[in-house]
């Protein structure tokens, strides 16, 4: 995803507006529960890192979780191959299969020295026939030894000239996984079929090759490489869905949501922070941008808060219902708000 996934591995610990907003706001932060309440008939994704407080944090949402994506290994920085995966990481992938559901095995290209997302990592494996063979090895053997149901890509800042090779890639993990492991694929926002096309994706091409795209709808603003902004405010997240569906068949299209926020300090400052801290911040001064679908303040300082809660996902969640998707993927259990099922 550009430059918002510093931001993202910044929150994850690996790989998580200028003008405020008031037309449409209404109510405090403590008005309302900051549960979020998703359709019975929507599949739920929590992403979470390989740590401790994702298993606790599936713990606390495992009735509404039907998958689980582990962001547990990175390409090596010449790209020849993956480490294994952590204990931490088999023990949620072991959690999830105690509690009925199913864990997919998130691999990134983020680079260690950077703390960011690499394309140049992500071409160094994509691109040669050896290293795509090394890192398909190690993945399947995750799955067939580690309890994982499947794997997830999450290969950002690719770019055109990627597209065929990472056909390649899919269609030669698709190869070498057993019949039953799922292959989802996390695809940065864009808001035309034109521009998913310059990110790399051959989204025609991918299609029969994977269960899942999951749209990553966030990072519209962000502290650090926009001014201030929703994380992933409806309209945008609504384009950026439609270019997506307009090529590939909305059962296969998981809306991806942010649980989590921003700040923007008068100094040009600011950072990542959780929808409770956000509230913690704003108190009385927190207003639901109804258009939006997120909430903002400002501080008696000047600092600027944007930040997608359990409200967020509620609003998200009723909006992938009615145009049918497959689900929606929260970006990340342990920063974000618990979750329900609708009765």
């Amino acid at each position: 995803m550009t430059r918002q996934r510093a931001s993202r591995a910044v929150i994850g610990g690996l790989a998580v507006a200028a003008v405020l907003l008031t037309a449409g706001c209404s109510g405090a932060a403590g008005s309302d529960s900051h549960v979020a309440t998703v359709p019975a008939q929507l599949s739920v994704e929590g992403y979470g890192v390989a740590s401790a407080a994702t298993l606790t944090a599936l713990q606390r949402d495992r009735s509404a979780i039907d998958l689980v994506g582990i962001s547990g290994v990175s390409l090596t920085p010449e790209g020849e191959g993956v480490a294994a995966s952590s204990n931490e990481a088999l023990a949620i992938a072991a959690r999830a299969k105690k509690d009925g559901k199913k864990s997919e095995l998130l691999v990134n290209n983020i680079d260690p020295d950077k703390g960011d997302f690499s394309g140049a990592i992500a071409t160094k494996m994509l691109s040669s026939a050896e290293n795509r063979s090394f890192v398909i090895s190690g993945l399947a053997s995750e799955v067939e030894h580690g309890g994982y149901d499947g794997i997830g890509l999450d290969l950002e800042y690719l770019s055109a000239q990627n597209a065929d090779d990472l056909v390649s890639f899919v269609t030669e993990l698709r190869a070498a996984l057993p019949e039953r492991a799922t292959i989802s694929i996390a695809v940065m926002a864009e808001t035309s079929p034109a521009a998913y096309e310059s990110a790399g994706y051959d989204l025609k091409s991918l299609e029969p090759l994977v269960d899942r795209f999951v749209v990553m709808a966030y990072d519209e603003h962000g502290s650090g490489f926009s001014s201030a902004g929703p994380v992933g405010g409806l309209p945008w997240a609504k384009q950026v869905v439609a270019a997506l569906t307009s090529v590939v068949s909305a059962k296969k299209v998981d809306l991806g949501v942010a649980g989590y926020g921003y700040s923007w300090t008068t100094s040009g400052g600011g950072g990542v922070l959780s929808p409770a801290a956000a509230r913690k911040k704003a108190g009385s001064r927190a207003s639901w941008v109804a258009a939006q679908g997120e909430w903002t303040a400002k501080l008696q300082n000047g600092t600027v808060l944007w930040w997608s809660d359990g409200r967020s996902l509620t609003v998200r969640s009723n909006y992938a219902k009615s145009i049918g998707l497959h689900g929606v993927a929260l970006w990340q259990l342990t920063t974000g708000d618990p979750i329900e099922r609708a009765s």
